[in-house]
């Protein structure tokens, strides 16, 4: 594999909804040190790597008719059994945070580095144990045991979840993601978290006005800054936002010197190191 900084992947089998966390996932590492590209099946022979769904058969028959004229590394998601012909492997559900990480493990390995990725923590590249399946509700736990800050992720958006959750993870802090307000106050109800970001407009019955106004009369979560994540700015929807109680504003899609002040701002306590 040659040294540069864009790999492409060629996908083979997976779920729609696997496939648009990976797109999502590929777009947003445009602007890491290391990033990634999906390529189309007509230059799948050109592919730096692999990714196929250890339970699909088909793609699995694919894939060793095409490595008996060409060595391919594979990470294979979800697999029956780990042959030495898998370079890696990660489970279902599939987290976008984990998968980053295994990825550049995987070309690590294939080049010949450090197993420490450049912008993580390491993953295994071993059979994982898979994380319980949840539709509305993704946790992402660090490696880390010491204690973290932890940030509450609501919109309904999976590239604007998967863009805040990467962001939040290169300074330090625990996100927890969900996709619909039924989602984020049943974790709420369970669950204590250090900021919250909050998307105004969510399906369901509730908008991102009534969540916070829920979460600024609880006891638990009354002082804890909540951060709404807007679409567009105006006079009228700060009025909105002053009034059900938010702490400020971000427009998506979130620019990331914006979103350092922010974290910076709303947790100041001294045992994380918050990057500038």
């Amino acid at each position: 594999m040659p040294k540069k900084s864009t790999f492409t992947i060629m996908l083979l089998g997976l779920k729609e909804s696997e496939r648009r966390v990976l797109k999502s996932l590929c777009m947003l590492s445009g602007n890491r040190p290391r990033s990634y590209k999906i390529v189309s099946a007509m230059d799948a022979d050109h592919a730096d790597f692999w990714v196929v769904d250890g339970r699909d058969a088909t793609a699995l028959a694919s894939l060793r008719s095409a490595r008996m004229t060409r060595q391919i590394p594979v990470m294979v998601v979800d697999p029956s059994d780990f042959p030495d012909e898998y370079d890696a492997s990660i489970g279902r559900p599939i987290v976008a945070s984990r998968l980053l990480s295994a990825f550049d493990l995987l070309v690590g390995k294939t080049l010949g580095e450090n197993p420490q990725p450049p912008g993580g923590e390491a993953a295994s590249l071993t059979p994982p144990v898979p994380a319980p399946a949840s539709s509305s509700v993704q946790d992402v736990p660090l490696a880390d045991q010491g204690r973290r800050h932890t940030a509450l992720v609501v919109d309904d958006s999976l590239t604007i979840r998967t863009q805040v959750e990467l962001a939040l993870r290169e300074h330090a802090v625990e996100a927890t993601c969900a996709d619909t307000a039924e989602a984020a106050m049943a974790l709420l109800a369970t669950r204590y978290f250090d900021v919250i970001f909050l998307d105004v407009v969510l399906p369901g019955g509730m908008d991102g006005y009534q969540i916070c106004r829920s979460i600024k009369k609880s006891g638990v979560h009354k002082r804890t800054p909540v951060i709404m994540l807007t679409g567009k700015s105006s006079p009228f929807d700060r009025v909105r936002g002053s009034l059900a109680g938010c702490d400020t504003y971000l427009v998506k899609p979130v620019e990331s010197k914006t979103f350092t002040a922010v974290l910076k701002k709303y947790l100041k306590a001294p045992e994380v190191a918050i990057a500038g």
